[in-house]
Formats: C-alpha cells, sequence, structure tokens
C-alpha cells in the first residue's frame, strides 16, 4: 500500500505542514510520495529531499526583519517581493536540484498564466518548479519555463491530491491550509479576519519605512568613495526612483484605507480595504473555494485542516506555533487515521 501526502498552499501558513508531516512520522506512518503547491511545494520537495529537520530549525529562527530581507520587498515586473534569497536558500540546504535525485517521488504544480491551464512538474529543477508553484499573483513575479509563464498552483489546485494519484498513491493525505477562509467561517469570525488581513498590509508599511531608512544610510556613506562615478550616479537615481515609488504607494494605501464623511470628518465605521487587504483577502477567498471544489471531486482518504485563522500570509516569521498547530492537527484525528490505515 503506497502512501501519499497532498501539501495545501497557503503563503506562511505552510509551516504547519512540517508539524503535520512530523507527527504523521510519529504515528508510525511512512509516505511514499509527496505533492505540493506553492508553500506545500517548498515544503514538499525538503521532505522528499530528506531535509525536513534542517528546514524547521531554520524556519523557527527567523525574524520579522529576516523575513523582510529575505523576501526582498520592493517593486518589480509582476510583483512587490523577488524571493530570491528564499529559494536560493532552499537551492542551498533544503533540496536536491534535479527531481531524480530526491529521496521519495515529489511533485509540484503550478498555473499557466495565458492559458489558465494546470501545469505539473516530476522533472527537471526542483527550485525553478518550486519558484513557479510559489508564484502568488501580486506578490512574486510570475516564472516563466518552458516558453510559459507560470504563476502559483493555489489558482488552479490548491491541494494536488491527483497529483498523489498519478504518482501511484493508493491513500492520499490532504493537507489543507484553508479550512478557516470558508464564507461562512468568515462570517462567524469576521474580526479576526479583518485583523488577520491587516497584518499583511502592516507588514508592507514597515518594510517600506525600512528600505527608506536603507536608502538614507545608503547616501550618507563614505564607504563607497572609489565606486565609478557613473555607476554611483545610475545607482542614486535608481533608489531615489524606488523610494518615490514606495512613498507613492503608501500615500494610495492610506487613502484607501479612510474615508470621510459630508463634513469632512473621518468615518468610524469599518474602513476600506488597503490594496495589499483586497489582494490577499480575495486570494484566501479564491484558494478556500477552489480548494472545495477540487476536493470534492477528488477527495482525499484523509483531509487535515489545520487551524490557522490567526496568522498572516506574510507572518512566516510565527513558523513555531504554525508547526504546533500542525502537529495538534493531526493528533486531533489520529484514531480516524489509525482506524482508516487498518481497515
Amino acid at each position: 500500500m503506497k502512501i501519499g501526502l497532498a501539501l495545501g498552499s497557503g503563503a506562511s501558513r505552510g509551516w504547519a505542514h512540517i508539524g503535520v508531516i512530523q507527527a504523521l512520522e510519529e504515528l508510525g506512518i511512512k509516505i511514499d510520495v509527496v505533492a505540493g503547491c506553492s508553500i506545500g511545494a517548498y515544503v514538499g520537495a525538503a521532505y522528499a529531499s530528506g531535509k525536513l529537520e534542517p528546514l524547521a530549525d531554520w524556519v523557527k529562527s527567523l525574524t520579522e526583519w529576516q523575513v523582510f530581507a529575505l523576501m526582498g520587498v520592493g517593486f518589480y515586473r509582476g510583483g512587490l517581493v523577488s524571493g530570491v534569497k528564499v529559494f536560493k536558500a532552499l537551492q542551498d540546504n533544503f533540496t536536491f536540484d534535479q527531481f531524480h535525485e530526491m529521496k521519495k517521488p515529489f511533485a509540484a504544480v503550478a498555473t499557466d498564466l495565458y492559458s489558465g491551464r494546470e501545469v505539473d512538474f516530476t522533472k527537471g529543477s526542483v527550485v525553478e518548479a518550486v519558484r513557479a508553484s510559489c508564484a502568488i499573483p501580486g506578490l512574486f513575479p510570475p516564472v516563466c519555463i518552458n516558453d510559459r509563464w507560470l504563476v502559483d498552483g493555489g489558482v488552479v489546485n490548491p491541494v494536488p491530491v491527483n497529483l498523489c494519484r498519478q504518482m501511484g498513491a493508493d491513500i492520499v493525505f490532504a493537507i489543507n491550509l484553508s479550512a478557516d477562509f470558508r464564507p461562512q467561517s468568515l462570517l462567524q469570525n469576521q474580526r479576526e479576519h479583518e485583523k488577520n488581513q491587516q497584518k499583511t498590509s502592516d507588514f508592507f508599511k514597515r518594510s517600506q519605512a525600512q528600505i527608506q531608512q536603507w536608502f538614507k544610510k545608503s547616501s550618507s556613506n563614505d564607504d563607497f568613495e572609489d565606486e565609478d562615478e557613473t555607476t554611483r550616479a545610475l545607482d542614486e537615481q535608481t533608489q531615489t526612483k524606488q523610494v518615490a515609488l514606495h512613498e507613492n504607494d503608501m500615500d494610495i494605501l492610506d487613502q484607501v484605507n479612510q474615508e470621510e464623511d459630508g463634513n469632512d470628518q473621518a468615518v468610524k465605521t469599518m474602513p476600506a480595504p488597503s490594496i495589499l487587504n483586497a489582494m490577499s483577502g480575495s486570494l484566501d477567498i479564491l484558494q478556500a473555494r477552489v480548494t472545495r471544489s477540487r476536493l470534492a471531486g477528488d477527495p482525499p482518504d484523509i483531509l487535515i485542516e489545520p487551524q490557522l485563522r490567526d496568522f498572516g500570509m506574510m507572518e512566516f516569521y510565527r513558523a513555531s506555533e504554525m508547526i504546533e498547530e500542525g502537529r495538534n492537527s493531526v493528533k486531533r484525528i489520529a484514531d480516524q487515521i489509525k482506524y482508516q490505515l487498518r481497515s
């Protein structure tokens, strides 16, 4: 009997996958094949390479500003962050270069931006496949592979149960990170969800402020006196433009977060969502709905759903809490898992 593990998308909430895998192994469950989407592909690549524990140690050590530095917050063609250092860390420390080198069969899913088709990766460069799978629209730039522009697999297949079955799995464990983002759940927990979305906006506001501080320090640093003058001039122009872009963006964020009444007094009711809130909230709803549809059409044998309502999509620095919730989500259904495997 071959067991497959489908790791779902969910940005920072994906660190819960680590706890789920650890808890399953403690129950004596041997995973034979792994498929991942977005952050699930990132964790899945490390697990299939036999490097889950080093990844766990690393993510637990991350601070908020380390996450900011790793993400490369800025304005890039197609996204707000580059993510170069994030995938460089994966390549250098947590995965093999090629799919055929992995200790367990592994697959990742992405989405063709123009055709809307699901694109599955089972061979070639692991890091490039994971980058494409993680390219959250608006956040990370799309990735071009084989003349196709690819974005996050969560757009079409957030929990790739079908990939596990294609790789020969008889029983599939699926980890859904969107359980708390169903419409009925949002209505019952509206205040918590609003607070959660605000965390994402606040993260980028703090990042923007830090960027400006770095640029100011850079412009007054005497260590660059020996650099070529032309290069320095170009760098200064680029930095000035980037600061201006950030300032303009934050002006927009502030404007859309504030409404005024007829007397020019700030409305004290619910404020309009910021650009980032609208983007991240829409992605949560989209993935929750697509996940429900896909799981209904191709249900897993065992569905594991960590409770992650309190975690924002950019809170990668709260890994210890999410890993613990991942472990708890397995413990809650441990008896069911044992019964189904015996059956």
